[in-house]
């Protein structure tokens, strides 16, 4: 006899979540993740940022990260590409936005030649892709230096299927641990140089609710992450953030040295 362990999950049309114009508050939403976003691509990339010319976001959204690193000064022209055509939701908040270019592209095959930037990043787009180890390539391909990729590491204890089920709703078809991330970026022609755990910040606690639940979340899980990093993801969602190079840059350092 067989028993079930799980129930089927309820699939859409995928990634519809992301289509027409966003409302005012999902500009909001995305606007002030932003900030995170860019500021841990900033992080990782530390004293090596300022040799950043050319950047490349796959999965641009709004543009809110784009322009948000180029208030970093973290690049100098800045490059957006997504399978909706951004422009209708575009938000430069005060950038340079002659140093800003957008378009649309198929989804599969990045649009530009082989090392066409110093950094491309896909922040929080892994997790919607149906073939990840293409997708990554195409990264690594595009780049002549670094690749950046984040994802939410959404597998962990309090995992269940109505979280899941939550996330499928909004688009999420791959499910990460901080190992799985790294094992999917290696075995995807990446080396990983840096990996960074991270929460959300005190804005993007609060946004869905009060002000004081959001500083209470934000304790608790900061205390956490503090106390034990691999204790925090084995109980909560944080986001991972891994600074790479493409193997055949990590080849090309290594026989130089």
């Amino acid at each position: 006899m067989t028993t079930a362990m799980s129930t089927d999950f309820q699939i859409g049309r995928h990634n519809a979540h992301y289509e027409g114009l966003y409302s005012a508050r999902e500009r909001e939403w995305r606007r002030i993740c932003a900030i995170d976003k860019a500021g841990h691509i900033a992080d990782l990339l530390a004293d090596v940022a300022a040799g950043v010319d050319g950047v490349l976001e796959v999965g641009c959204g709004t543009g809110a990260v784009l322009a948000r690193l180029s208030t970093l000064q973290v690049g100098k022209q800045f490059t957006g590409i997504d399978l909706v055509d951004p422009s209708p939701n575009l938000e430069a908040n005060g950038a340079a936005t002659e140093a800003l270019r957008f378009s649309a592209y198929d989804g599969e095959v990045v649009p530009f030649p082989d090392g066409a930037f110093d950094l491309v990043y896909a922040s929080h787009v892994l997790e919607h892709v149906p073939d990840e180890r293409r997708f990554l390539s195409e990264l690594a391909r595009t780049s002549r230096r670094f690749v950046y990729v984040e994802v939410p590491c959404e597998l962990h204890a309090r995992t269940n299927h109505r979280a899941l089920q939550s996330t499928v709703d909004i688009g999420h078809i791959n499910f990460y641990t901080p190992d799985t991330f790294r094992l999917v970026l290696q075995t995807a022609g990446l080396r990983v140089l840096k990996l960074g755990v991270y929460d959300h910040s005190l804005a993007v606690h609060a946004f869905h609710g009060s002000r004081m639940s959001g500083v209470t979340k934000s304790i608790i899980r900061k205390s956490l992450l503090a106390a034990s990093p691999d204790m925090a993801v084995r109980l909560a969602t944080f986001h991972c953030g891994a600074l790479c190079e493409p193997y055949t840059s990590a080849l090309e350092t290594k026989q130089g040295a």
